[in-house]
């Protein structure tokens, strides 16, 4: 796919929340508002199009977590969630980066380890303590989140 200009823009504080493109990498707008007022938003357009979001939290002076990354269907598997990644290392180039996925979330997992990510610790009951409901990823209920982290070599 040839991309007519993607750019990754930070939002204007009053503008509305694109829950729609969140709900694309989360199961509800309630799980959503647990994280979304304390995050910086980036919003990925491609010729004013709209076409992904990425949240990102400050854990501490050090480190930050991508709370939310996600593309719309038609700009999948194509590189530009290569290119989010990294555009947030560029961003927070000496910022330590984590990242949680489901346990049985493959593509997910094998995405971010592309991308320079380690396992680096589990929350368990994540998902049973978090949703209420289960949710189903690759016919198997997520529990526990794995937690990626990617240091810069720097």
């Amino acid at each position: 796919m040839k991309f007519l200009a993607l750019r990754f823009s930070k939002r204007i504080v009053n503008e509305a929340i694109p829950y729609k493109h969140l709900l694309l990498a989360d199961e509800s707008i309630q799980a959503i508002n647990k994280y979304i007022h304390r995050c910086d938003l980036y919003l990925v357009t491609d010729n004013e199009l709209t076409i992904g979001v990425c949240a990102i939290q400050e854990i501490d002076a050090s480190t930050i977590e991508i709370k939310n990354l996600a593309i719309i269907k038609g700009y999948r598997n194509c590189g530009v969630g290569s290119w989010c990644i990294q555009k947030v290392k560029e961003i927070y180039p000496t910022k330590i980066v984590l990242v949680g996925t489901g346990d049985a979330s493959k593509n997910a997992l094998r995405f971010y380890k592309k991308n320079g990510f380690k396992p680096h610790c589990l929350r368990k009951d994540f998902f049973l303590e978090n949703y209420d409901h289960p949710i189903i990823e690759n016919g198997l209920q997520l529990i526990d989140q794995i937690v990626l982290k990617y240091q810069s070599a720097k």
